[in-house]
């Protein structure tokens, strides 16, 4: 929905998917591989998806060795900085909570919201052309 969400409202940026809380635990790492490379299949775009870990590092690590680049692990978690440290060593992002997220089970009021936050908060360095004004804190997916 969010895709299509992005396409209707002909937004060029880039577009997350997140999972649900703590899906690493109840949904698993390969099921999540495969259900977003389902979405690749029928996407007209390109997107970023990002695995909540909770606060499972074994989960974060399984995710890391399957191929996935944005996760989500708890910094209470006493292995956090060893888990931050593997991902940055692969290249990818572990960020420390869920950023704001829609439920797209309601019906959608706010598109540009929707498809906005992730190229003007979580991923403004892929794509900095993207100047439309946005009043959320902005992060940079690099660091």
């Amino acid at each position: 929905m969010a895709l299509q969400a992005a396409d209707q409202a002909t937004y060029a940026g880039c577009v997350g998917l997140l999972s649900p809380p703590g899906a690493v635990a109840f949904m698993g790492v390969e099921w999540w591989h495969a259900l977003m490379n389902d979405v690749a299949e029928s996407a007209t775009r390109a997107f970023v998806h990002v695995l909540d870990c909770d606060s499972s590092p074994a989960g974060a690590l399984m995710a890391l060795r399957c191929g996935q680049q944005a996760a989500i692990l708890r910094p209470q978690n006493p292995q956090y900085e060893a888990v931050r440290a593997l991902y940055a060593q692969q290249k990818a992002e572990l960020l420390p909570q869920r950023p704001p997220s829609f439920n797209l089970i309601m019906p959608l009021r706010a598109i540009s919201s929707l498809v906005g936050y992730f190229a003007h908060g979580y991923c403004q360095h892929q794509h900095p052309e993207n100047n439309v004004p946005d009043t959320r804190q902005k992060k940079d997916c690099s660091t």
